[in-house]
């Protein structure tokens, strides 16, 4: 317990650190969504003069470099990412439900997740710098495990830098590191933190299309006493091909298949021979949005009940709330200055677990 206090001690802290972020963008830009430019005039903001007439929008002078900030307007999918804003936070809050070996033969786990993804941009060449943390509570009642009174909690940070394409680019790729604490995880109901790199890049074919691959390689694992025997717990390593895909509403998708590690920690072969998985975000105003995820890991052993312990799977829907009002965008890779990789989750790090002797 002492060990989750510290974790919920330093996601306190960097959410303060979000949040002065997000108080530093709020004095150059209007959070009415059209990430107009402003000046302060006697402790007041005032908007700057703008390059273009936005009413009017003539793609001719609306290029996403533009500080009139008119980008979104004009018509169709562009490649490259809107220009501003340079800096910006996203809120989001949700269910989810997943599954891994560390469930054993018992349930799924069910809860709530909540977090923030904040992103920086350094210079005007799109490249930036990431920051997430996210706080989840599984088996709100208990569950039947080793522990069943308890509730399993889990909390992700993800940190590192990306570069989003700009104008008529189309290279886009980022690296992130990611952390996983856990309190009262799986049937063993043990705490262990790990870490994983991971990586993505893509290729926009269009403004409404663009395929890459991302891939997770683990690192930090852990080794937990339990009764007189050891917990060994580790990331997943994966690589995925995807499809990623902006529709001329605002909304976009990722669609992804791959493969995972062959070698588990009980040395018997690999969890799962394939993986799938989806998600989307569509925006709903300037400020809202909805998404969902969802990964399925085939298991490796034939159907019975090796398989039913090795699949794994994770599920996730909820609400993302966009500060500064950025959440529409008409380009494929939306605003340079928001994150480009999503925090990490049970999709993105997945979990193999042992108990030995």
């Amino acid at each position: 317990m002492k060990t989750f206090v510290r974790h919920a001690v330093a996601l306190l802290a960097v959410t303060v650190v979000c949040q002065g972020s997000l108080a530093l963008a709020e004095d150059y830009y209007w959070v009415t969504g059209g990430g107009q430019a402003a000046t302060s005039a006697n402790d007041e903001k005032v908007a700057k003069p703008a390059q273009s007439d936005c009413a009017a929008c003539d793609p001719a002078s609306c290029c996403p470099e533009e500080s009139c900030g008119c980008g979104s307007c004009c018509p169709g999918l562009g490649l490259g990412c809107d220009a501003y804003p340079p800096r910006g936070i996203v809120g989001f809050a949700g269910f989810d439900s997943f599954k891994g070996v560390s469930d054993g033969t018992f349930q799924s786990n069910f809860g709530a997740v909540a977090g923030v993804n904040s992103a920086l941009g350094l210079g005007n060449r799109g490249i930036g710098w990431q920051l997430g943390v996210s706080y989840g509570v599984y088996d709100f009642d208990g569950r039947s495990t080793l522990n069943q009174a308890t509730s399993q909690q889990q909390i992700f940070v993800t940190t590192g830098f990306f570069r989003k394409a700009r104008g008529d680019q189309r290279l886009s790729f980022g690296i992130v590191y990611d952390w996983m604490c856990n309190d009262q995880w799986g049937i063993y109901a043990t705490s262990p933190t790990l870490g994983q790199w991971r990586g993505q890049v893509e290729w926009a074919t269009s403004g409404s299309n663009a395929f890459g691959m991302y891939g997770c390689v683990r690192d930090l694992a852990s080794a937990q006493a339990f009764q007189g025997a050891v917990v060994q717990t580790r990331g997943i390593s994966q690589v995925n091909l995807f499809w990623h895909h902006k529709f001329e509403m605002g909304a976009h998708s990722h669609v992804w298949v791959g493969g995972v590690q062959t070698d588990r920690l009980n040395g018997q072969g690999s969890l799962g021979d394939a993986v799938i998985g989806a998600s989307f975000e569509v925006p709903v105003s300037d400020r809202l949005a909805l998404y969902g995820n969802a990964q399925y890991m085939h298991p490796s052993a034939v159907a019975g009940t090796v398989a039913a312990v090795e699949e794994g799977y994770n599920v996730g829907m909820g609400l993302a709330w966009y500060f500064g009002g950025h959440a529409r965008s008409n380009r494929i890779n939306g605003k340079c200055g928001l994150p480009y990789m999503p925090v990490a989750n049970n999709s993105t790090f997945m979990v193999d677990q042992n108990l030995t002797q």
